[in-house]
Formats: structure tokens, C-alpha cells, sequence
């Protein structure tokens, strides 16, 4: 990233060396100065970037003093007079410990990157200023309530009073040479819409099953998409009826997918440029397992106290910092603890006296592409019901540094932006591909069902709340200490009338959406009668009900295996929840291997890798041998279609498609670029062999001394420092780890034999209702976004061993904010 600075200093080093002692003095004399000067440099410049955290500090905005009391690991807890003190104090805590996390986010959120970082981020900026998250956010902050505003303003507040009050910045500041400007309610509200982002990827699913498609034909391509098993759902028969008022939801049908797509189709390579443009932006790959997440809620009829216990563990792509901040925030009449997103206010997961609360992806089908037929004579036209019509248009300027400003044009239909105008030559092939999302939608009041939620004393108020969160949709899992338990889904889920959202949709008029699920309508159920509901990204209920919601849940194997261990170990503890939580025996390895084990092994190495996995316990251990050889062959196994599909990369391929295949010795087993045919015995021996091979050259020809952690590493990446190999050292983080996608501690990796662990748990949180006052919860990294503070990566090591931390400990320092 710098050139000339590293050459430079190549040239300092290769002066003479001295030819006398006398020459040999001074030489050394100067080296202990300058060496003795570099390293005070670099003290002062660490210092610089610790903010204070005791004594006092007068800052403007707030009504009464705030006390911050911070632990040994940087937890805070924040005493005001009231919630939106509270909430200031929340936002000058966020920018003393996480400031250029926040301003980095909200860069992206506004399309802002080129400006700091150079010509290499213009075309991700044109994106992001096409898909417009900041204009998104906007409209959002109109759409609030007074109330809400009036709490969103003291918590920016909070970050400003730190900016004015403080000269600490972190480094990435002085080594970018940037300053931050002031925050605005807009720079806050802009987090959710970016965090909507990175949990919805239906946008690329479709592109990439145009590509399926494209490649191997309608058949084929249907073939690679079997439906997920339905059990279990999370709402079992009976818990909910949809009833007359929920026809919308019950009369879903989006398996198996509607084929052929609409005539109105680009050409093959443009959905791919298409899906590489939508990957700068940041949006979720296909290739990824994840997102997912656990939580279940069980009722105090199951527990050792009585009273319900419920778990939850987020997972999200891995960071450095952590994408998390615990805080404990208490005024009169309100006390909340739990999981914050630097640079918005509230508590997103947690628990408050009265209640706790778990979030876990609804997996909805929130986006759709509708392919705008152009109007030969006037491309600024396009065809909708019947008639042309004129794409809305905006300018928008992209400043760069080291380089001219870019303009940028920008047209939305009324399906909204036009994304395939971000790829050059597009537009004169008569299509244009526009994206319809929800979270561009006018009115999100997503950030008031937060306030709402951290406040709530009960389900109905705590409904009331979720009734306004909108974007991204969620499963919300319920325990209070009267003895509650519940459910219920969340968000705008919208109503398809023809198309089913899994391919892209004619822009013509009959595939636009109808509105959206009466929220009354969405599945719900308090205090079913089973005891327990767990919700792990699969079937919201049984039946058709559930494909109106989406249709491609994440495979059941965590849901099977939390649901398995809490009907096999009776009442559960704090303990018995948390040995779940850490859980790493894989499902899918227990449905998949006996199909394997009938392999002819190829030669000696594969013959003992087989034994090994015949003795294999399915436990994606650390230690784990046989984890490493089973993780090696399914990669293997998971390119079967890469003959057919070509470019298409091997993690679009799930254990279904899999299982099927090789259950029916299926014709996919077959290499179509080899003059024989291969049946799926001959596969499995040749991919066997492949693993092995792998293994010998990756971890050494001794399998007694392979590890999973060897191969599989949990990787934190600095958002801008990763990509520079003298900084990707000092701010990402890396640590081996168990686990796989299919494991309740989940451990998922792209399959491109990196082996990278790319998403995980990004939090966990046990609260035992009997004393929500003792709940517990580990992140991963530190609370801290100051890499000279060792609190910047102090609880990595205790969230690898499966440590959990209080959410009540002694303090180490306080502070205390007075208003001027």
C-alpha cells in the first residue's frame, strides 16, 4: 500500500559498513538514537490513542451525571438519571472504544470509501451509492416517532461530546490521515440498513441460479436445488394455525422453482459480472453457510430453577473488532444489559428485570431482480404495464483521493435502483437489471423496536415492539420472569402474486409484490406446550405456510442437534446450556458417512484415512483427525457438478444435493470431460484419494499428528488492514478452532480448500431467568477497537476455550460525565 515509503527504506539499509572501530562507534551511537527515537514515537503514538476512562469530564448535551463504570475486559455499565442520558452515555462509550469501526461503517454506508482510501474503491462506491443505504436511512429517520428520535439524538450526542471532548483517535486515523467529522442521527440509523445487507443474499442466490441455469439448462439446474427437509420447524403442528386471516402466508409454493426464467434475460456473462459487483459491495456470497444462528427458550418445567433459561449465539462473518459491544445500561425504570452495535443505540439482544430476548435470522426472501425491458428509441425509458416509462435519476459525486472526483448516474425504476448499470457496456443490450429490497422501503421503524424491546416489562409490550422492527426479519425467541416463554417472527416479508422470488422476475408488471404479510399474520405462539422452541435458521412451521417466508432455510442439522440434546438430558442448568452451545457433533457427518464408508479405497493412505473415519466419533473436535479427512473429502465430493457448472464454485452445493446423488448413484457422479462414464463408487474412491492427497501436502504423511485446528482456522479481519501485508499481522486475528457449518458451535468455511473459517459465533449469551442479574455472554476479539489495547483481542482466547464472562463485574475504572 506504500510503495515508495517501503523502498525508501530498502535504500536506507544498504549503505557500506563502517571499515573502523572509530566509524563502527558512531555508527552504532546513531542506531541507539534513532532506534531509541522510533520506539518513543511509537509509545507516544500509542499512547495518543487511549482515551481516558476515570476522573471527569464535562461535556454538552447531557441533562444530569452519568457515572460509566468499566471491567477489567472494557464492559461498561452506565448509571443515569434517565434513558436518554443513558443512551448518550452509550454513545460516547461506542466512539471512545470503537470509533473508526463506526466511521468506517458509516462510510460504507454512505459510499464514501474512495475519498480515504484511493481509486480502488470508486466502483465499490458506485455501488453502494446505487444500491443508496444512506438515502435508505433517511427515510427511515423520518418515519420515527418524536420519542424515538428525541433517544436516537442523545446517543449521538454521546458520540460528538466524545469527539469534542477527547483528542484520542485511533491509529487508523493518523495512517489513513483522515479526521472524523461530527455523527448525525443518519450516520447512526445507516448501521441497520448495512447490517440488513449483510444478512439478505437473495439477490445473489438468484443470479446465481440464472448462472445454473445459463450453464446445464432448467432440468438440471432444478436438480441442484432439492427442497430442505421440513422437521423440525421451530412452531410445531397445532402451536400455529394460519387460519382465515393468513391465507397469504399459507398459499406459498416456491419448490420445486418456477422455471424457465423470464424471455426478458441477459446473456450469461452479465449475471456474472453482475455477481461480482454485488461482491465488492459487501454483499453476502452464496458460497458462504452462513449467515445462522442458534437460540432456543426453555420453559421453567424444563430447568433446574424453575424458571426459563434462554440461549443464543448470532453467527456473522468474523471481525476485528468484533461486530459486537456488550454494555449495561441502568436509569430508574430501566436496566438493560446485552449485545449493542457500535454506532446504533439500544441493546439488540439481551435482557432487561422483567425479560430476555434472542434474535435469529428468519431467512426471508427480502430481495428480487426485475429485468427492465429498455425502449429500443429511448433507453431512459423502460416497459411497465403496458406502457413506457422514464427511469427516476440522480447524480451523485464520488470524491477520490489521489485521483479526479467520479460522477456517477444513478436510475431507479419503480422497482428500485438500477444495479446492472454499474457494469460498462450493460445498458446497450436492451435489459436493465434493477433490485427490489426492503429495506429501501420509506418507512423502517426498526431502530424504535429496539428502544421499545430493551424497555418492554412483558410479552404483549414486547410484541408491540417487534411489530415495528422491519429490516432484516427475524426470529424472536421470548422468556420472562414470570415464566414465559415465545415466539414470534418479525419484519417485512413480502407477498409474490406469481413469481416465487428464487430466479429473476419480469419487470413488466405481473411479477411486482402486493404489499407485504400482515404482521398479524406472521407465525407466533406463547408458552407451547412442549416446553421448549428452538430456532436455528430452519422452518418457521410445517407445510406450505412456511415457503411463503422463504425458501431456502439453512439445512436442519443445528436445530436437529440443540432439539436432540435438550429431549435427551432432562432439566437443564446454566451448565447443560452452555455444553450445548459448545456442541460440535455433526449431523450431517452422521447422515452422510455411511454412504461414504462403502468406499474402495484407491491405495494405502486412503485405506487408513477410511478407518480412521469408521472409528470417528462425528465430533468436529479441535484434536480431531478424522474431522480434518471428513472436512477434506466433502470438499472434494462438493465440486461433482463443477464439469457441468464450469465457473460456478463448489460452495453453491449442499449435503441434499449431495446425499441425493450419491444415494442414487446419480449421473452427476459422472465427469462429462472424460470419455468414460463414471459411476458414484469410482467418484467417491477418486475424491477419497484427492483428500488424502491434500492432507499428506497440507499438514505432513504422519495422520496420527493431523488436527482440524491445524486446518481450520477462525480468521478476524481488519476491515481495510487485511488487504496490506505489513498491517494484516498487527490488526487481523487468527486462531485454529473446531466446529463446522453443520455444528451447533458452528465453524463454517467457503469451500475453495482455504478452509477459512469465515463465519461464527459472534456472541453468546445464557440468561436464567430465576436471576437475570447473573447472565452470561463471550465475543469474540475484545471490547476494545484500539489494537495497542490488549483488550482489543483479550476475549478471543476465552471464546475459543468456551469460557463465558458476567455481565456484572467489579469495576476497575469510572467516569464520570457532568454537564457543562
Amino acid at each position: 500500500m506504500f510503495p515508495e515509503q517501503a523502498t525508501k527504506t530498502r535504500l536506507s539499509l544498504e549503505c557500506p559498513f563502517p571499515s573502523s572501530r572509530a566509524g563502527l562507534k558512531k555508527v552504532l551511537v546513531v542506531l541507539a538514537v534513532s532506534t531509541g527515537a522510533a520506539v518513543a514515537a511509537l509509545v507516544l503514538l500509542a499512547l495518543s490513542t487511549f482515551p481516558r476512562e476515570s476522573g471527569a469530564v464535562r461535556v454538552s448535551g447531557l441533562s444530569a451525571r452519568v457515572t460509566i463504570e468499566t471491567d477489567a475486559h472494557g464492559v461498561p455499565t452506565i448509571r443515569a438519571a434517565s434513558e436518554g442520558d443513558a443512551l448518550f452515555g452509550l454513545g460516547y462509550v461506542h466512539a471512545r472504544d470503537r470509533l473508526w469501526q463506526m466511521e468506517y461503517q458509516r462510510r460504507i454506508g454512505a459510499g464514501r470509501l474512495a475519498e480515504i482510501l484511493g481509486p480502488r474503491l470508486v466502483e465499490t462506491d458506485r455501488f453502494l451509492r446505487t444500491i443508496g443505504f444512506r438515502r435508505a436511512a433517511e427515510s427511515a429517520w423520518k418515519s420515527l416517532s418524536p420519542c424515538a428520535r428525541e433517544l436516537v439524538e442523545a446517543y449521538v450526542r454521546g458520540i460528538n461530546s466524545f469527539l469534542f471532548s477527547s483528542s484520542a483517535r485511533p491509529v487508523e486515523f493518523r495512517i489513513l490521515r483522515c479526521t472524523p467529522a461530527p455523527f448525525d442521527p443518519v450516520d447512526s440509523l445507516v448501521w441497520a440498513k448495512l447490517m440488513a445487507w449483510d444478512l439478505a443474499r437473495n439477490a445473489r442466490d438468484e443470479i446465481r441460479r440464472a448462472r445454473f441455469v445459463a450453464a446445464v439448462g432448467e432440468k438440471r439446474a432444478a436438480e441442484l436445488l432439492p427442497p430442505v427437509p421440513e422437521e423440525p420447524t421451530i412452531l410445531e403442528e397445532g402451536e400455529w394455525k394460519p387460519g382465515a386471516g393468513n391465507r397469504k402466508l399459507a398459499s406459498g409454493n416456491r419448490f420445486p422453482p418456477r422455471f424457465p426464467m423470464p424471455d426478458d434475460r441477459f446473456p450469461f456473462p452479465v449475471w456474472e459480472r453482475l455477481d461480482a459487483a454485488f461482491e465488492r459491495a459487501g454483499a453476502r456470497d452464496p458460497d458462504d453457510p452462513g449467515p445462522g444462528s442458534n437460540s432456543w427458550v426453555l420453559a421453567g418445567s424444563r430447568t433446574v430453577s424453575g424458571k426459563p433459561i434462554l440461549a443464543n449465539d448470532p453467527h456473522l462473518a468474523l471481525r476485528a473488532p468484533s461486530v459486537w459491544y456488550v454494555a449495561r445500561l441502568v436509569a430508574p425504570g430501566f436496566s438493560v444489559a446485552g449485545a449493542t452495535l457500535p454506532g446504533l443505540p439500544g441493546v439488540v439482544i439481551g435482557h432487561n428485570d422483567r425479560i430476555a430476548w434472542a434474535l435469529t435470522s428468519l431467512e426471508p426472501d427480502v430481495e428480487d431482480l426485475f429485468i427492465e425491458k429498455l425502449d429500443p428509441a429511448d433507453p431512459s425509458r423502460y416497459r411497465w404495464r403496458e406502457e413506457w416509462k422514464r427511469f427516476e435519476t440522480r447524480r451523485e459525486t464520488i470524491r477520490v483521493r489521489g485521483g479526479s472526483d467520479a460522477v456517477v448516474l444513478v436510475r431507479s425504476s419503480v422497482h428500485g435502483p438500477v444495479v446492472s448499470d454499474v457494469l460498462e457496456g450493460a445498458s446497450t443490450l436492451g435489459r436493465a437489471v434493477a433490485l427490489r429490497w426492503t429495506a429501501l422501503d420509506d418507512s423502517d421503524r426498526t431502530a424504535e423496536a429496539i428502544e421499545g424491546i430493551d424497555r418492554a416489562p412483558g410479552w404483549d409490550e414486547f410484541v408491540s415492539a417487534v411489530r415495528l422492527f422491519r429490516a432484516p426479519p427475524q426470529n424472536f425467541l421470548y422468556a420472562d420472569v414470570a415464566g414465559h416463554i415465545g415466539y414470534t417472527a418479525s419484519g417485512a416479508i413480502p407477498i409474490r402474486p406469481r413469481a416465487d422470488g428464487l430466479l429473476p422476475a419480469s419487470g413488466a408488471g405481473e411479477d411486482d409484490w402486493r404489499g407485504y404479510v400482515p404482521f398479524e399474520e406472521l407465525p407466533r405462539a406463547l408458552d407451547p406446550a412442549r416446553g421448549f422452541l428452538v430456532a436455528a435458521n430452519n422452518r418457521v412451521v410445517p407445510g406450505r405456510a412456511a415457503d411463503r417466508i422463504a425458501g431456502d432455510w439453512q439445512e436442519p442439522y443445528r436445530a436437529r442437534r440443540i432439539t436432540q440434546r435438550i429431549l435427551a438430558e432432562g432439566k437443564l442448568g446454566v451448565s447443560d446450556v452452555r455444553s450445548i452451545q459448545l456442541d460440535r457433533v455433526s449431523l450431517q457427518a452422521e447422515e452422510l458417512l455411511p454412504l461414504l464408508l462403502d468406499t474402495m479405497p484407491a491405495d494405502a493412505p486412503s485405506r487408513d484415512a477410511l478407518a480412521r473415519l469408521s472409528a470417528w466419533n462425528r465430533e468436529f473436535a479441535p484434536e480431531s483427525a478424522a474431522a480434518a479427512i471428513y472436512a477434506a473429502w466433502y470438499g472434494e465430493l462438493a465440486r461433482m457438478p463443477e464439469d457441468e457448472l464450469g465457473s460456478v464454485p463448489a460452495g453453491v452445493v449442499r449435503s441434499r444435493f449431495l446425499i441425493r446423488a450419491l444415494a442414487s448413484d446419480s449421473d452427476w457422479c459422472d465427469d462429462v470431460r472424460t470419455p468414460a462414464r463414471e459411476a458414484c463408487a469410482d467418484f467417491r474412491s477418486a475424491t477419497l484419494a484427492r483428500a488424502v492427497s491434500f492432507l499428506r501436502g497440507r499438514l505432513g504423511h504422519d495422520p496420527a499428528r493431523w488436527r482440524w485446528d491445524r486446518l481450520h482456522h477462525a480468521r478476524f479481519p481488519h476491515g481495510v488492514f487485511e488487504a496490506v501485508a505489513g498491517l494484516r499481522g498487527i490488526f487481523s486475528l487468527e486462531a485454529g478452532q473446531g466446529g463446522d457449518a453443520s455444528t451447533v458451535n458452528v465453524g463454517a468455511y467457503r469451500l475453495d480448500g482455504s478452509f477459512r473459517m469465515t463465519d461464527g459465533p459472534s456472541y453468546r449469551q445464557i440468561v436464567d431467568l430465576a436471576d437475570p442479574g447473573a447472565a452470561v455472554f463471550i465475543h469474540p476479539t475484545g471490547q476494545s477497537g484500539n489494537v495497542f489495547d490488549r483488550r482489543y483481542r483479550d476475549l478471543l482466547p476465552l471464546w475459543r476455550r468456551g469460557e463465558y464472562l458476567p455481565f456484572v463485574a467489579p469495576p476497575r475504572k469510572t467516569l464520570v460525565l457532568r454537564p457543562k
